[in-house]
């Protein structure tokens, strides 16, 4: 799993802040279109119209090589605003949830007595804010890194009078080591910055430049093992301190120039093994932790008095899972290990833990993840223990939850766009909060349980300012753990049992729903602490009771994507205890298509309830969201359970173009889901597009299952050319329901028409020796004329990949110089998605450097690398890091890759015969293509040409890119 963590795009901030009240407005929230980022760089493919002059090219706006990259231009970037004017205008976002009024009123409830894990990229430990709590305790109470990404090797070294030599590298001063251990022994080793990613965060020793090897020295002093580092880069280590691990003492150190501040602070981890030292340097290369902590519990953030996080009285546990140099990713085991080391620390200590979880990927067959499973079964062992998790930013498509927020027992966490980060309204009028569009939506899972601020000001490391403001879901979960620590100050100060399934449901009660927003979209909806401690003062007792919709996987919720006005059923189960007494409850449905029984009487561990849907009584293409459910005696504990369902009525495949949706209103802020079906044979071209010369909106498309286009899924929308288009290549498309999406502006309302078009043909080709075999077959029911064409437009090599482990499994090749960049489709068995919690997928120069990294969201994933002219023949290697769920499960993995390389122009070549083609209903013809004797271009080694076929039918181009393999088989 990766953070959350979204990417700023400048559309995105004019439609969801719309002007800047003043200069100091921050930078508004953008569409995560996938995790961790949005918009991927997009290479440019090559021509796709058969007709030689006047050829439209299929290309988005380029991006930088490092796609992801960390990169900040230098140390003189400013904050987007002062800390001050961010206080002011309330850019923590405290107000939405009254976290700020219930401390007002509760002073001592503001977390302190609480630890909160972060379980994250780490944090920065010199950030103004993170240094003490309110009441003056350490606020970081230990730093621990899982994710090996700072595992330094040690040997034993053997200094020579006043020197050591470490793998290489002289450094003087060694009677400073030798003051506190005279004879040893001595230990050395080095951490290279290269593998570590961009500057200036992987900068280590803030020389600007990213390339150096830096020595550290390791030695047993009286009061345990100790660091020494030449920090200051002079060559020696006289004058150094010793630097000891983190927990005996919190020190902390940096490299950096002399007269110059560091960048990256750092700390050490030292244990003992076998009696030799291991080392790992904990740091964090994103920033995102850091600004995660900052939510859940900063004090005095940046210096500034009362500017604070949501639990200023808390303490933090800094748990770094995420290794930067393999994609930001989650390493085998990291989650796990973390987990079961906040739990141990925290009883050691006597305090109230909260795990803060901002990572996540997306799930195939919901309820399935092996980490879901694994997190229910901590929970259930520490039932004290409040997990809160991001829910991801795959929305506002449906079925977009990722895991672990999946996981059962997590306080999954979706986003609201806040109110502080919002325009005016008008004279004297301001926007309440609204449901973030990028954040995840349920579906297959009755989740997010509830929605906390997505958008928020907080702290960041030195090399990252400029970047206080972030918005996702990772920045909504620790808003969550923030409220849960106040509960639990306020339990634990008032001597009250502490159980986490009690404050889960307090919240989510006493949470108010906002405008417009199903169960699926926000859970139910926005928390009050102070109503939620209220309900917990009451001493409520509400029955366990989990469900599971029966079908596919074991989900806990039901989706029907079923055709037609037929009424159909839906059964679930309801699971508890074996030792649990009988039952009964009432059963409400809030839909007038959705029916269920009026009680049901829980006697058993598993009892059946079957709902029924009368579909006639929905409407046209849609989402229709419904939920029964369960009540018992106590009706102001709330309901017990909730069986949620949702039914998607898509338009069906059929050729030609048809309006989905013409001139329909969008109220401002609104979403509009469309559905339509589509086959694996033809492309199809969809178009939304809003009423107004002024209107604008923002458009998504998901795939069949949730997963955003693989495309570039968030688009604005306006109107005539600045329409959002999808121009699917038939290679491209997904059998089944695909999701339209389209965000209106949270000022503005939209007219929206959505139309499809499907192409008329299906389109293959099989290479035979030196010429290519094109087949076009007819879906309609007329005569379709077809002006036909194929192009070669570069090379593409396929790489099959079967190992066992968490080894790092490496692909060389060679980037032609005649590229422009390049394009790798990841395609593994989704049934073998749940047992992972990370893939990382990264393109590595020879140097070892990132050219690009996009860690896979789901089974499928495609990395883009734009590379620039004239950069001749690059050799690369991709690398892949599979991060387990279980280190003790089955470690095995399989998965195909698709690498693709482009050119800036495409050739054409020539038919034997006629390029039209007059094709009946239901009939397929055939065109041949000669291959040139030499290809335009040199392919490199396994690269076969990469042909385009084309169909030009009623002046539109529909193409099915395809690899011209030498085989008898079609493709």
């Amino acid at each position: 799993m990766r953070p959350l963590h979204p990417t700023l795009c400048a559309v995105a901030l004019a439609l969801a802040c719309g002007p800047a009240r003043h200069e100091t407005q921050p930078p508004a929230p953008a569409p995560p279109s996938a995790q961790p980022s949005g918009a991927e760089p997009s290479v440019p493919k090559p021509n796709v119209d058969p007709v030689a002059k006047d050829r439209p090219r299929v290309t988005v706006p380029p991006s930088a090589i490092a796609a992801d990259s960390d990169a900040r231009p230098s140390d003189s970037v400013p904050r987007v605003a002062p800390p001050q004017v961010a206080y002011a205008h309330g850019w923590m976002a405290l107000g939405s949830t009254g976290a700020d009024r219930f401390v007002a009123a509760h002073p001592t409830y503001d977390g302190r007595g609480v630890l909160i894990g972060i379980l994250d990229t780490g944090i920065d430990p010199g950030i103004p804010g993170l240094s003490t709590t309110s009441t003056g305790s350490p606020k970081l109470l230990d730093l621990r890194d899982f994710s090996g990404e700072g595992a330094v090797p040690l040997v034993r070294v053997t200094p020579s009078g006043d020197s050591v030599v470490v793998a290489g590298r002289h450094l003087g001063g060694f009677g400073r080591v030798a003051s506190l251990s005279t004879s040893g022994p001595y230990y050395g080793g080095t951490i290279a910055e290269i593998p570590l990613g961009e500057p200036p965060a992987a900068d280590l020793n803030a020389n600007g430049k990213v390339g150096d090897t830096l020595a550290v020295v390791v030695t047993r002093a009286p009061d345990g093992w100790v660091l020494f580092a030449d920090t200051d880069g002079d060559g020696s280590l006289a004058g150094e301190r010793p630097v000891h691990d983190f927990l005996a003492g919190r020190e902390t150190f940096a490299w950096g120039p002399r007269g110059r501040t560091p960048r990256v602070n750092v700390a050490a981890n030292l244990s003992e093994r076998a009696g030799r030292p291991e080392l790992d340097l904990y740091f964090d290369l994103t920033g995102h932790g850091s600004h995660v902590a900052g939510i859940a519990a900063g004090h005095d953030l940046y210096g500034v008095p009362g500017f604070n996080g949501v639990a200023p009285g808390a303490q933090l546990l800094g748990l770094k899972i995420a290794n930067s140099a393999q994609g930001s990713v989650t390493t085998t085991g990291s989650m796990l290990r973390a987990m079961d080391y906040a739990i141990r620390f925290a009883q050691a200590r006597h305090l109230a833990l909260v795990l803060n979880v901002s990572f996540g990927v997306g799930n195939e067959t919901e309820g399935t993840a092996r980490i879901d499973g694994l997190v229910d079964s901590v929970l259930s062992r520490h039932p004290d223990v409040v997990c809160a998790i991001s829910a991801g930013n795959d929305g506002p498509g449906l079925s977009t939850v990722g895991f672990p927020g999946s996981a059962d027992a997590a306080l999954t966490v979706g986003a609201t766009l806040p109110a502080s980060f919002l325009p005016s309204s008008g004279p004297g009028g301001a926007l309440s909060d609204q449901l973030a569009y990028f954040s995840a939506r349920g579906g297959e899972t009755a989740k997010p349980d509830l929605v906390t601020p997505g958008v928020a000001y907080s702290s960041v490391p030195r090399w990252d300012a400029g970047e206080e403001v972030e918005q996702g879901t990772s920045m909504a979960a620790p808003h969550a753990a923030g409220l849960v620590s106040q509960l639990l100050s306020a339990l634990a100060q008032e001597q009250q049992p502490i159980r986490a399934s009690a404050v889960k449901r307090a919240l989510m009660v006493t949470a108010q729903p906002t405008a417009g927003a199903s169960f699926v979209d926000e859970g139910t909806g926005l928390p009050d602490p102070e109503r939620a401690y209220r309900w917990l003062k009451q001493g409520h007792r509400v029955a366990e009771v989990r469900v599971r919709a029966l079908g596919r996987g074991a989900s806990t919720a039901a989706v029907d994507r079923g055709d037609g006005a037929t009424d159909s059923v839906r059964t679930f189960e309801l699971l508890r205890p074996d030792s649990a007494p009988p039952a009964s409850f009432t059963l409400r449905s809030d839909a007038p298509w959705l029916s269920a029984p009026a009680r049901v009487t829980l006697t058993r561990p598993r009892t059946r309830v079957t709902v029924r849907y009368a579909r006639r009584k929905l409407g046209g293409t849609g989402a229709y969201v419904g939920m029964v459910s369960g009540w018992g005696e106590d009706t102001l504990a709330g309901p017990a359970f909730r069986l949620v369902n949702t039914i998607l009525v898509p338009a069906p495949v059929t050729a030609g173009s048809r309006a989905l949706r013409a001139g329909e209103h969008l109220p401002a802020g609104g979403t509009l889901r469309t559905f339509f079906r589509a086959d694996g044979a033809r492309g199809f071209l969809l178009s939304i597009e809003t009423g107004g010369r002024g209107e604008q909106g923002l458009a998504f498309l998901h795939e069949p299952g949730g997963m955003p286009f693989r495309d570039e899924s968030a688009r604005p929308a306006g109107k005539g050319p600045q329409a959002a288009d999808y121009e699917v290549d038939a290679r491209d498309v997904v059998p089944g329901t695909y999701e339209a999406v389209l965000v209106a502006p949270p000022t503005q309302a939209l007219s929206v028409t959505v139309s499809l078009t499907q192409s008329p043909l299906t389109l293959r080709a099989t290479r035979e020796r030196d010429s290519v075999l094109a087949g076009f077959t007819n879906l309609t029911a007329g005569t379709v004329e077809a002006e036909v064409g194929l192009h070669l437009g570069g090379a593409e090599r396929d790489e099959s990949v079967k190992a066992k482990g968490s080894d790092t499994q490496r692909i060389p090749f060679v980037v032609p110089g005649w590229s422009r960049g390049v394009v790798v489709d990841i395609t593994m068995d989704p049934a073998q998605w749940g047992r992972f919690t990370d893939f990382g997928v990264t393109l590595f120069d020879s140097l070892g450097r990132q050219l690009g990294k996009k860690p896979l969201n789901y089974a499928f994933g495609r990395l883009q690398v734009e590379l620039p002219k004239g950069h001749g023949d690059v050799p690369v290697s991709l690398g892949l890091f599979p991060g387990f769920a279980d280190p003790a499960g089955d470690l095995s993995w399989s998965l195909r890759a698709s690498i693709r390389v482009y050119g800036d122009t495409s050739v054409a070549l020539r038919p034997v015969g006629a390029a039209s083609l007059s094709i009946p209903a239901g009939k397929s013809a055939a065109s041949t293509f000669r291959l040139p004797p030499e290809m335009p271009w040199p392919l490199g080694e396994r690269f076969l040409p990469l042909g385009l076929l084309v169909a030009r039918v009623d002046g539109r181009s529909w193409t099915r890119e395809i690899p011209l393999a030498r085989s008898s088989g079609g493709r």
